[in-house]
């Protein structure tokens, strides 16, 4: 795993295939190849890229892992698990509370597994909060739809997959690390 941006040509690559993933929103190229943290696994024989982990780095000490992609010939082999906790172990000098979107039930049982309070929704993780319902509802939905690629591939996902993307939320505190 190599903790660097993503070249172009790799970028494009995992670009064409989230394009075709009802479960991930999309993420630009200008996200892959530089303006957020980004881990690279590669096949350690062939040396391919198999796949990558793009982290943002938010306001008020949170990070959000906000792509794990693997291409489909490396799914099924413990490859994006050694991504997530391999990553995980890095940032964990940070000292940053680390969020997780998903939609699909394999992603809830690889956050779980690897030390992520899995819960059922935004409104469980903001209950009770008002510092987390401001974050979540104002300061990071700012950061996360300033992205005008994302907000096509949401559209447009939405129509050719019926995507919902309702999502649920895995979270890893600071106490909580591994």
């Amino acid at each position: 795993m190599q903790r660097r941006p993503l070249t172009r040509a790799e970028a494009a690559a995992i670009m064409r295939a989230i394009r075709d993933s009802p479960d991930i929103t999309g993420y630009s190229a200008a996200e892959w190849t530089g303006r957020r943290d980004t881990f690279v696994l590669y096949n350690p024989r062939s040396g391919e890229l198999a796949g990558a982990l793009l982290v943002h780095h938010l306001v008020g000490r949170w990070s959000e892992i906000a792509v794990v992609f693997l291409f489909e010939e490396y799914r099924g082999r413990g490859l994006g698990r050694r991504l997530l906790q391999g990553t995980l172990r890095t940032l964990k000098s940070a000292d940053r509370e680390l969020l997780l979107f998903f939609c699909s039930p394999g992603m809830g049982r690889l956050s779980a597994e690897s030390g992520f309070d899995v819960l059922a929704d935004e409104a469980e993780f903001t209950r009770g909060s008002l510092r987390r319902r401001i974050f979540l509802s104002v300061l990071y939905k700012a950061q996360w739809l300033a992205s005008s690629y994302r907000l096509r591939e949401i559209r447009r996902k939405r129509r050719e997959f019926a995507c919902s993307f309702t999502f649920k939320v895995a979270v890893m505190t600071r106490q909580g690390a591994r």
